[in-house]
């Protein structure tokens, strides 16, 4: 092998002994799935009996006359590999193995395991290995081109000179046998080439003159391959089995096979009597459910039961091993032996490192959120969230369901766990989520809120409208405002004419009367505690002039009852709540002053735009000064000259937004925490 002065691969073609040398040289040897790396086949196979449904579907597609690609997808643990394994395993029996490549991201040391630097030629090396007839055109493919196994020539051309023209030569003497099969696993470990891979894959299969082939592929679900696929455009050569839509019974039935036969391996181990347990013995079924439908999970968990531990801290036997597992909170169990398993769960994930990261992130969350939306609020700096976490499933439970919480088995153990292991993990979080709340209300909030604008235009034009009598035409509008309500039959109005009547009772207003068919119903906002809040809260000197600041200032000095009109106006325009405001009866409309019916039409599409916010965006807005307020702002000068500029300016926008979502209380009770954060520089 020689490397040319620009670092280029280069086969040392002297003889066709060293062309199979130099090709040697560059396959992953790692990468066949009976490498070593994967350890025994016990360990890496599915256990005899589970996943029986899915291996039928596989083998008897395997059968079809035209060449197929079986695409077979599912989360992270969900036992892809483990089925990989053993497709490949009972091919290579009946001699219709043509190759393999596991990619591995937890391998990803070893060169070429994470990406398709040699998958070409380690293919080529697998087959020519095989074939002796392959070998012969893989020396002269190299022989014509030195550089072939470089890995910076394009996948197509590597893939037409390595393996195609090799097996065209093949279809004389695998004709008269059962179709070959290359089974590849993992291709979501390549990353952004994964499309280029899908394409050239498909593109092979179409190849004139090769073998009858298939081509059994692995991976999370991804849309980069959904939308190869699509571009690809043949799907009667692509067959998909997604294992997330395998029925949930299933999948915990295998689970309870999986424990059984592995917790009577674990006592034999340990030299320990075992008296056998059934599928529906409640040990099984708990351990079952813990691993959450994952058999990557189930193992890690196994081999916590079957480790010894040296440590003379760490004293328990397998019973409380498997109470532990069962339950982490248990109250008879020692710190350190619950840290122990915390520990070794984090060593065996695939990033020891990004594992105490996320799990510190979702343990000082707020409150819990779906794995996608986390992703959605932390961006793509964290991509191997998902993947992480779910290599944490016996202390975190990540549903299939993205759109479910992410769900922390044992808050208090992991929260006293990591600050054991890092004092400034927390922090680190906060600062993370503090962060990361910023950034996507900067980039969520597009526009400069006009709210205080229309405000004050619609205070004032009142005002001057309404003359001498300012209050008791503030009162006209109040009427006229809830006649419109209950002339729209909008059961939000309900709370809205009970307090009226009480405010009636003081001697100002008129009765307004509810329709006897409406019921009461709970508005977000109540009016006496937006009043209390507005009427408590103060700003510091040194806010005073921003926007938001000027702004309640503004909402204090306010008339009660324009206030409570603007109040119950928002609540009114609220989209879930009412009809559109073009459907204002124009008897009413009339009587109303045009100020007035323009605020609320600004109103109702600001809380449109608000309520169609993802669920992160939302978060974001309910918790960002929590996470600042428990951030070492001091030592953090990024993090505290973002928070100056989104102080400057968005903060406007993020009021407006909160109040139409959760009402004036929370907003006041946010900005509470929020000017207790040190800013140091001052603004």
């Amino acid at each position: 092998m020689k490397y040319s002065a620009v670092g280029t691969v280069v086969a040392d073609t002297s003889s066709a002994e060293k062309i199979v040398e130099s090709l040697s040289k560059v396959a992953v040897h790692g990468a066949p799935f009976d490498s070593h790396v994967w350890g025994p086949p016990h360990k890496r196979e599915c256990l005899d009996g589970t996943r029986t449904r899915i291996l039928e579907e596989i083998e008897t597609t395997l059968q079809a006359s035209n060449s197929t690609l079986i695409w077979l997808s599912g989360s992270p643990g969900i036992g892809k590999s483990a089925i990989a394994h053993t497709i490949a395993s009972r091919l290579k029996d009946k001699s219709r193995l043509a190759g393999t490549f596991f990619f591995s991201r937890k391998h990803g040391d070893m060169p070429g395991m994470a990406s398709l630097d040699f998958f070409a030629p380690t293919l080529a090396y697998q087959i020519s290995n095989s074939e002796h007839l392959a070998k012969d055109d893989v020396v002269r493919a190299i022989r014509s081109d030195p550089a072939i196994l470089d890995p910076r020539k394009p996948l197509a051309d590597q893939i037409r000179e390595l393996l195609v023209k090799p097996l065209q030569n093949l279809r004389v003497s695998w004709g008269h046998s059962e179709s070959k099969v290359l089974v590849i696993d993992a291709i979501d470990a390549c990353k952004e080439r994964i499309r280029e891979l899908i394409l050239c894959l498909s593109n092979f299969l179409r190849q004139p003159r090769i073998p009858h082939l298939h081509i059994v592929i692995t991976s999370r679900p991804l849309y980069t391959i959904d939308d190869a696929f699509e571009a690809i455009g043949s799907e009667q050569s692509i067959h998909h089995i997604a294992l997330d839509d395998v029925d949930v019974a299933e999948a915990h039935k295998d689970l309870c096979l999986f424990f059984e036969h592995a917790l009577e391996r674990s006592y034999r181990n340990h030299g320990l009597e075992y008296h056998e347990l059934g599928p529906e013995d409640e040990i099984i079924r708990c351990l079952a459910d813990r691993a959450n439908g994952r058999f990557g999970t189930a193992s890690t968990m196994m081999r916590f039961l079957e480790t010894r531990h040296d440590d003379d801290e760490v004293s328990y036997d397998i019973d409380e091993k498997l109470n532990i597992m069962k339950d982490p909170g248990d109250a008879y169990l020692h710190p350190t032996q619950i840290f122990c398993f915390y520990e070794f769960i984090i060593k065996a994930s695939e990033n020891p490192t990004r594992a105490y990261q996320h799990l510190s992130t979702v343990v000082n969350l707020a409150e819990p959120l779906a794995i996608f939306y986390l992703q959605k609020l932390l961006g793509s700096s964290e991509s191997d969230l998902l993947s992480i976490l779910v290599s944490l499933s016996p202390t975190v439970n990540v549903p299939a369901d993205d759109s479910r919480a992410v769900e922390v088995l044992h808050m208090k153990s992991l929260r006293e766990f990591l600050s054991h292991h890092s004092s400034s993990s927390s922090s680190r979080a906060s600062q993370l989520l503090a962060q990361s709340s910023l950034r996507m209300m900067k980039n969520s909030f597009m526009r400069q809120s006009g709210l205080k604008d229309e405000l004050q235009r619609m205070v004032a034009k009142i005002i001057i409208e309404a003359g001498p009598q300012s209050d008791l035409q503030s009162d006209n509008i109040l009427i006229i405002f809830l006649e419109l309500c209950l002339a729209q039959s909008c059961s939000k109005t309900v709370r809205a004419t009970a307090w009226y009547h009480e405010y009636m009772r003081s001697g100002a207003g008129a009765p307004c009367s509810a329709p006897s068919r409406a019921q009461p119903c709970d508005m977000s906002e109540d009016i006496s505690k937006a009043r209390l809040a507005l009427q408590d809260f103060r700003a510091k000197y040194e806010f005073r002039d921003l926007h938001v600041f000027d702004l309640l200032a503004k909402l204090q000095a306010l008339p009660e009852m324009l206030f409570i009109l603007i109040l119950l106006a928002i609540r009114h325009t609220h989209p879930s709540a009412s009809h559109h405001i073009g459907c204002i009866d124009e008897s009413l409309s009339s009587r109303m002053p045009p100020a007035f019916i323009n605020f609320m039409r600004y109103v109702w599409k600001g809380t449109e735009q608000s309520l169609n916010s993802s669920t992160a965006l939302k978060h974001a807005c309910q918790y960002w000064s929590v996470y600042l307020s428990q951030a070492p702002m001091n030592v953090d000068g990024y993090l505290c000259n973002y928070l100056r500029a989104f102080w400057q300016d968005k903060l406007l926008s993020w009021f407006e937004r909160q109040w139409y979502l959760e009402g004036l209380e929370s907003c006041t009770a946010i900005l509470n925490i929020a000017q207790t954060i040190d800013f140091k520089l001052k603004l």
